[in-house]
C-alpha cells in the first residue's frame, strides 16, 4: 500500500519593517558616531610619519649632495668659514653646532627650512624659521661673505628654535691632510647602511639598564612625536641615503667596538661610555661643538 505525505509548504522570510529598518540604520550611525574620532588621529599620525620620513631622506640627500662638490664631506663650518665671515669663534670647531651645518644647507638652497620642522613636533617652541635670509645674512660677521645665516637657532631651551631633527655628533680629528678619525669618519658620503647621521629628535638618555634598554624621561615632549609617552619612535637618515621608522633608540644593527673589542649595539642618543674611539651613533641638537666630544652640548626636553 503506497504511503502518501503531506506536501511541504517552502519557508517564508518575514520582510523586515520600517521601523526595524530605522533601528539597524541608528545602529550604524552610532558605531561611525563613536569609532571615526579614534581612526582620524590613526591616519594623521601615520600621514604625518611619512611625511617626516620623506623631509629627514631630502636632509640627507641635501647632505650627500653637497659631499659630492666638497671632498665627499658633509657641512662642516669650522672649515667653511674659515674666515670667520658668519661666526667668530676663537677655535673654529666650535661652529661645528647643528643650526650652523643645517643653515648651510638652506643656504645653498638644497633644502627650505620648513624640512628642518617636523609635522610630528610636539614642542611649541620649535617652529619654522620664515625669516631666513639666503643673501647678506644680518647676523653674520660680514653678512657680504657669509656662507649661512646664523640666526636659524636649533636651541629651543631659551626660546624659539627651528630644528627638529638631530645630527651625528662631529667630532674628531679633520686636520687637513690627515684621514678623519671618530665620528668624522661617518662625516661624508660612506654610503654605509648602519651610520646613522640624521634623525628625528631623541630624549635625554641618562644610562642603560641591566638590560641594555635606555633609562630616560618618558614625560619629555620628543617621546610623543611618533611613538607614545613611554616609547621613542621616529625616522632615521642612514649615510647610504635610506630612511627607516625605526620603534626603539637601539636597532641591533646598530652597532660599535667596545675597549675590549666586543661588538656592542648601540643607542642613538646615548653616548656609550666604554666607546673609546668615540665611533658610536651618538644623535643630537648640539648647541655647542668641539673637537672632543666633551665639548659638545645637546639639548632635550
Amino acid at each position: 500500500m503506497a504511503l502518501v505525505g503531506k506536501a511541504v509548504r517552502p519557508a517564508c522570510h518575514r520582510a523586515y519593517t520600517l521601523a526595524e529598518l530605522l533601528v539597524a540604520l541608528f545602529v550604524i550611525a552610532l558605531l561611525v558616531f563613536v569609532l571615526l574620532p579614534a581612526l582620524v588621529p590613526c591616519r594623521n599620525g601615520s600621514s604625518r610619519q611619512i611625511k617626516c620620513g620623506t623631509q629627514v631622506r631630502n636632509i640627507i640627500q641635501a647632505m650627500t649632495i653637497f659631499a659630492q662638490g666638497n671632498r665627499d664631506s658633509y657641512p662642516l663650518p669650522s672649515i667653511l668659514d674659515a674666515n670667520n665671515a658668519a661666526v667668530s669663534a676663537a677655535d673654529p670647531r666650535e661652529k661645528d653646532t647643528t643650526n650652523n651645518i643645517l643653515s648651510i644647507l638652506v643656504f645653498n638652497s638644497s633644502i627650505s627650512p620648513e624640512l628642518l620642522c617636523s609635522p610630528a613636533e610636539t614642542n611649541s617652541s620649535i617652529k619654522v624659521f620664515a625669516d631666513y635670509q639666503a643673501a647678506s645674512p644680518k647676523a653674520a660677521v660680514r653678512p657680504a661673505d657669509a656662507l649661512w645665516d646664523p640666526s636659524l637657532r636649533c636651541d629651543f631651551t631659551t626660546g624659539d628654535g627651528h630644528v627638529s631633527c638631530a645630527t651625528l655628533m662631529p667630532s674628531g680629528d679633520c686636520t687637513p691632510g690627515v684621514k678623519s678619525r671618530g665620528r668624522l669618519a661617518m662625516w661624508g658620503n660612506t654610503f654605509n647602511a648602519t651610520e646613522a647621521v640624521v634623525a628625528n629628535r631623541g630624549p635625554l638618555v641618562a644610562g642603560l639598564d641591566r638590560n641594555g634598554e635606555p633609562i630616560h624621561n618618558r614625560n619629555s615632549n620628543t617621546m610623543a612625536i611618533h611613538g607614545g609617552r613611554t616609547t621613542w619612535e621616529g625616522n632615521v637618515g642612514y649615510n647610504d641615503n635610506h630612511v627607516n621608522f625605526e620603534t626603539c633608540m637601539n636597532p641591533g644593527e646598530i652597532t660599535y667596538r667596545s675597549a675590549d673589542g666586543k661588538r656592542k649595539v648601540g643607542t642613538f642618543y646615548y653616548d656609550e661610555p666604554d666607546d673609546a674611539a668615540a665611533v658610536n651613533a651618538y644623535l643630537g641638537i648640539w648647541v655647542r661643538a668641539g673637537s672632543l666630544p666633551q665639548q659638545f652640548k645637546g639639548i632635550h626636553d
